[in-house]
């Protein structure tokens, strides 16, 4: 499970009766990063081209998934930067909420724990760089 990459689809309804900030997008788990891409739907004439956002894992905080009976599956995605999710329409400080299409739900229910997985991972290879670091001041010091 955890030396593959995930990709979780969503869409997120519009959130006025004209039908502005309509979104649809992918996140994508990959080995070294996560990627959300969306595409927001807002003026019937006018093309908005689809936005992509790269987060180390170092940069995620958390990533929960919330299933209610009879209501819409979310898997909500929280980040150390939250100047990156700036253009992503409805989303709070660090932290969005995405409406998971019935085919990614299997995929979604997976990746809180492959995030987790990827973030120890990512937090060994910088405590090892550290040590690493030390090391060298040590022995050139010495």
């Amino acid at each position: 499970m955890f030396g593959e990459e995930l990709s979780v689809y969503f869409v997120n309804p519009a959130r006025d009766a004209l039908g502005y900030e309509h979104v649809e997008g992918c996140l994508r788990f990959g080995r070294d990063e996560v990627e959300l891409t969306f595409d927001e739907k807002d003026r019937a004439f006018r093309k908005i081209p689809a936005v992509t956002v790269t987060f180390g894992y170092g940069e995620v905080v958390k990533v929960t998934y919330v299933s209610r009976w009879f209501r819409p599956k979310q898997l909500r995605f929280e980040t150390k930067t939250p100047e990156k999710l700036a253009e992503f329409p409805g989303a709070e400080v660090g932290q969005v909420a995405l409406y998971i299409k019935p085919e990614s739900r299997e995929a979604a229910s997976k990746a809180p724990a492959l995030v987790e997985f990827m973030q120890s991972e990512a937090w060994l290879a910088e405590s090892d760089e550290r040590l690493r670091e030390r090391r060298n001041d040590l022995e050139s010091g010495s």
